[in-house]
């Protein structure tokens, strides 16, 4: 049991550094692991109806394994971990405001800037995927410490 704690410990740590390669091998690894997720919660909720919540939990170590690998990815381009908060909120806080502009019908000119807002969450969105997916990390020793490749 201590050698699997050990072996997954690295997904699930705040510190240090994350190359691209170790970042997108934990992104594919999410998605075959939400896949099967998902299918264990149709499963469970066809069999049982609410039990179809318990394989849910499973979500919990997955999404904290994507937040805790994006830091590490963040801190190798040299950003602090509160970036993730603009990554991951702001389209979707964006979203929202466009949304709210855009079925409240308000004055001057909110149906112009619903759209705009969206296009802005679009926007943060494909910056965040560029930033953590694919831009080089800092040459050498930053102050998150050695690059690991």
């Amino acid at each position: 049991m201590s050698s699997l704690v050990a072996k997954l410990k690295p997904f699930f740590s705040l510190k240090g550094r994350a190359a691209r390669l170790e970042y997108w091998r934990v992104q594919l690894t999410q998605i075959v692991l939400i896949a099967v997720a998902m299918s264990l919660v149709v499963l469970a909720t066809r069999i049982g109806g609410w039990l179809g919540a318990v394989p849910c939990l499973l979500f919990l170590p997955i999404l904290a394994a994507g937040v805790c690998v994006a830091v590490r990815r963040l801190h190798d381009r040299g950003k602090a971990a509160w970036w993730i908060l603009i990554f991951a909120v702001g389209p979707y806080a964006l979203t929202a405001l466009a949304a709210g502009l855009y079925e409240g019908g308000g004055p001057n000119g909110a149906e112009l800037a619903a759209p705009l807002l969206g296009l802005g969450a679009f926007a943060l969105s494909i910056w965040a995927w560029v930033e953590l997916g694919f831009l080089r990390g800092t040459k050498g020793e930053n102050r998150y410490g050695a690059p690991r490749r």
